[in-house]
């Protein structure tokens, strides 16, 4: 018999486990060697992966080429999203998916010269085996696939394939723990199409490996296709009243495909039909346009078009493919064989705009418990700190209430900020408040719906909204619906609110059985969750809008539905996600949100920022979120949230880096967040890497409120920052116009037809920049800037003006005059040869040192050159044969004895010194390079 085996690999990899540092250099190319990354991270979905840990490192496999994890162990056939983070930076695009075959230890593998590569390897070896032969009924396709769902890979009908040995026999070898008994069920590749069987099948793993002969007498239902998707691809993805609609499917089969039927609803209603025919709403024809042959048979694509509808309609629609010579048919992405049990699609009709007053809000994030004690009295479930610890304390509920928040208007007042954003404050068993148990009250830890009032009435008294964290994808399980659920099974009302297995088990946020996950597209579920508990919120209790915890969650379908709701009540109304994924996905919501949180910020400024990464990551991070987001789509900029490490802790405590990152997040595009504290210099009291549970509880401490315990310096700053904002509507809405950017420097513009800004950003060294050579002219003449923080004036003179920047500094100025950015490219090379010159041991005589470009870099650098600690070093560059005009000559001396590279900027005129790794390193030998001598300004007269 043949035997095969899908589960477990022969090989088995052992990787060593470490704790990576990020790199100070960000290196976006593959060399072919290790060094081509400093570190690679894995981070995911599924427990004990996180998405904001460094907990998985990976280790670099010299004979492979490859990054390796150590062994991670992660439950049987659940579907894991995950990326890799290399050199402290995401790699591009979607989340990788893999669905895992059973439970065990898994090795993820990253390919360096093909990023987006699959590559996870089981890592568990079994002492038991098995193999199972199954004859299935006549009556099943040829091109069918039969699969085997079962406690070993959680009854996931879709990942365990069969062999094919002979027409209507089917085969496959598993390994698992000798003694362990294996409960099964065979069926066609999903769930839909199981044997028709009462009990399950069962079998144990034994050493020897014992052959189970079953038969198949019948199926519970037979697919059209082997899969059939259409995934919400629709054109346009935001459409208006003028606009008809082309919806595509793929189809992936063996048999015949010859059309489809698109059925739909413009009143709300779910729509049904099959083979052509609506039963509820009205359908449409699709056609095939191509039939390509693939690996497994054939690909079709069909295409059909809704007609045009006028603005705030939701359009709901479902899709079904047939063949007309045969019976039944098959509905896109579920493969169900009925209406009913497919996947509903829709989209909202609109000309798509965002609130206004959003696009100008400055948002203060809120953690409710950890704020401000308002109330002693409701401290029903607070801990004492003595008594316990922080360390356990910050896992309990601290005391933060409503009242609290009232207390410190004034201060919210006096900051500046504009919009408050509360953390949820549903009754429920944490402090957090995203295990809701009652959906429509307020837990007394926090205080009261009359409180919360209050808060809201005294907020807008400020002028000041107040968005509220609704949390629509699940429920706590000590819920009332849940637990009626639990309890009577298919007899409760509510147990279509979930989604329930054959197994006892149910679906849930990312594995966490607390949190059963609420099943919105139950039509009852979703009545109560748009009818009841959004309304209420907003009207009852006043919110102006809503941040959406995992808005990954609930279908497109439930947020079309979301979004009609909430709009139908007021177009003011501001709701944005929570998406943490990659920027298509995020874009996916426009349209049917006003906007989501910008993820892609906080990782980027995190490694610029925080770890001395490239600023030419900002700048890449501004124009690829220009490139892809729908102008009205606001974007919620934040330096760290109640999920993420504190930007301070990560900076290493440095609050220069952290006013740097706070004045470029002010002035860029989007709608700017600050988690509570921040603003004074909240950091961590302890290590989240320290610990493999409850890490965000030091991300989540009480807010200091003594005056000695506060940064007032940062608090000021903040106070600026947002002034500035305020002040200059072109920070808000204007556009966006980069002037230059290198590693340490990102020079931008905003404007609108009130104002002209330059924004001048350097988080590297002293730098002094001529605003001419910046845009690329001659000469300047009548421009005129104004400083906007400290009023200084500049003007031209001989022709530019000079405009000096500190180390860790940044300007902003008004522009007026002509001012032109030259259409031309920076020369950064600017010489065709340059020498180093100098005192021992280097010539003043020679050339024997050379200075080689770097197209990476955009600088000059010369060779690895042995210094002796302690002894000055007088150099100077000769370029193009001529010495540098003007200046004395540059100095340096090492502290240590070793290998230096001396680096000229041609285009800021700037020499840096640096200290490279001693040889030996493991990888091509070519070490990372430490700034020694960083920045020193070198005086040049400007040519004639």
């Amino acid at each position: 018999m043949k035997r095969l085996s899908l589960i477990c690999l022969s090989l088995l990899l052992f990787v060593s486990t470490f704790m990576p540092t990020f790199a100070q250099t960000v290196y976006g190319q593959w060399s072919g060697e290790a060094d081509g990354y400093e570190s690679v991270v894995l981070r995911g979905s599924v427990d004990p992966l996180r998405w904001d840990g460094n907990d998985h490192p990976l280790m670099f496999d010299e004979n492979e080429g490859v990054w390796i994890t150590g062994p991670i162990n992660l439950p049987g056939g659940q579907k894991v999203e995950y990326k890799f983070v290399y050199d402290g930076e995401w790699m591009p695009g979607a989340n990788l998916e893999y669905t895992t075959p059973q439970a065990g230890d898994y090795q993820f593998v990253f390919h360096p010269e093909n990023e987006r590569h699959v590559d996870v390897r089981p890592a568990t070896e079994y002492d038991g085996e098995l193999t199972l032969q199954v004859e299935v009924p006549e009556v099943t396709p040829d091109w069918a696939v039969v699969t085997v769902g079962s406690t070993m890979n959680n009854y996931n009908y879709s990942i365990t394939r069969m062999n094919k040995v002979e027409d209507g026999l089917y085969t496959i070898h598993l390994k698992g723990p000798a003694g362990e008994e294996l409960h099964y069920r065979y069926a066609l590749g999903d769930s839909k199409y199981q044997e028709e069987r009462d009990e399950l099948r069962k079998v144990t793993f034994t050493e020897e490996g014992a052959i189970i002969e079953d038969t198949v007498q019948a199926w519970t239902g037979i697919p059209i296709a082997s899969n059939v998707s259409h995934d919400f691809n629709h054109s346009p993805f935001i459409p208006s009243e003028n606009d008809d609609v082309t919806i595509t499917a793929e189809v992936e089969h063996n048999g015949p495909i010859t059309d489809g039927g698109i059925y739909f609803t413009t009143d709300g209603a779910s729509p049904e039909g099959a083979r052509g025919e609506a039963r509820v709403g009205q359908a449409v024809e699709m056609n095939v346009v191509s039939t390509n042959e693939s690996s497994r048979g054939y690909v079709s694509i069909l295409e059909g078009t809704i007609p045009a509808q006028s603005n705030k309609t939701p359009v709901k629609y479902k899709v079904d493919v047939w063949d007309e010579d045969g019976e039944g048919s098959q509905f896109a992405d579920t493969n169900s064989l009925h209406s009913e049990g497919a996947t509903e699609f829709a989209y909202y009709v609109d000309d798509f705009k965002s609130p206004e007053w959003a696009k100008d809000a400055v948002i203060y994030h809120i953690f409710v418990d950890r704020f401000k004690d308002g109330n002693k009295d409701n401290n029903y479930d607070t801990v004492n700190v003595d008594e316990v610890g922080l360390e356990e304390a910050l896992k309990d509920w601290m005391g933060g209430d409503l009242e609290g928040i009232i207390e410190k208007l004034d201060y919210l007042d006096e900051l500046g900020v504009n919009t408050l954003y509360l953390s949820p404050v549903f009754e429920g068993p944490y402090s957090h408040g995203y295990h809701p148990i009652d959906f429509l009250d307020v837990d007394k830890n926090f205080g009261s719906l009359d409180v919360l009032k209050e808060l809201i009435d005294k907020a807008h008294a400020r002028d000041m909204k107040v968005i509220y964290d609704m949390v629509p994808n699940h429920s706590s399980d000590e819920s009332p619906f849940f637990q009626d659920a639990l309890k009577n099974g298919k007899d409760s009302p509510y147990y279509d609110w979930y989604t329930f297995y054959e197994n006892g088990s149910y679906e849930t946020f990312y594995g966490v059985e607390s949190l059963p996950q609420l099943n919105n597209d139950n039509q009852e579920t979703r009545d109560y969750m748009l009818k009841e508990v959004i309304p209420f919120w907003l009207e009852e209790v006043n919110f102006d809008g809503y941040r959406l915890d995992y808005a990954k969650g609930p279908s497109y379908s439930f947020w079309v539905d979301f979004r009609h709701a909430v709009k139908q009540l007021d177009e003011d109304y501001y709701i944005f996600g929570e998406i943490w994924d990659n920027r298509d996905k995020i874009n996916s919501y426009a349209g049917k949100l006003d906007g989501a949180l910008d993820f892609g910020f906080h990782d980027t400024f995190k490694s610029t920022f925080a770890r001395n990464g490239s600023m030419r990551n900002v700048s890449n991070l501004v124009k690829a979120n220009e490139a892809v987001y729908h102008p009205e789509y606001i974007l919620s900029s934040f330096l760290d949230n109640h999920d993420v490490p504190r930007f301070l802790y990560e900076a290493g405590n440095d609050t220069n880096k952290l006013k740097l990152a706070s004045f470029t997040q002010f002035m860029l595009p989007g709608s700017p967040m600050i988690y509570y504290g921040t603003e004074v210099g909240m950091s961590q009291s302890g290590n989240h890497h320290d610990y493999s549970d409850w890490k965000d509880r030091w991300y989540r401490e009480m807010m200091p409120w003594k005056e000695e315990e506060q940064d007032l310096d940062l608090f000021a700053h903040y106070q600026e920052i947002i002034s500035l904002r305020d002040t200059y509507p072109a920070l808000r809405t204007g556009t966006f116009n980069e002037i230059y950017v290198n590693d340490d420097v990102l020079v931008f513009e905003r404007e609108d037809k009130d104002s002209r800004l330059l924004v001048l950003v350097n988080k590297g060294a002293k730098q002094t920049f001529d605003l001419a050579e910046l845009y690329n002219q001659d000469r300047l003449t009548n421009v005129r800037l104004e400083n906007a923080i400290s009023q200084e004036k500049k003007t031209t003179r001989k022709g530019t003006i000079e405009i000096k920047l500190e180390a860790q500094g940044f300007k902003i100025f008004e522009v007026s005059g002509k001012l032109v950015k030259g259409d031309e490219k920076v020369d950064y090379k600017k010489y065709e040869a340059g020498v180093l010159r100098g005192s021992e041991p280097l010539s003043w005589e020679n050339d024997d040192q050379s200075l080689t470009f770097d197209e990476k870099e955009n600088v000059w650098k010369s060779e690895a050159i042995e210094l002796e600690a302690g002894k000055l070093v007088e150099f100077k560059f000769v370029m193009d044969g001529e010495w540098l005009p003007g200046g004395d000559n540059l100095t340096f001396t090492p502290d240590v004895d070793g290998a230096y590279q001396f680096v000229f900027d041609a285009t800021v005129t700037k020499a840096d010194v640096r200290k490279l790794d001693e040889p030996g390193r493991k990888g091509n030998g070519k070490a990372p390079e430490t700034p020694v001598r960083k920045g020193h300004e070198m005086k040049l007269e400007k040519a004639s």
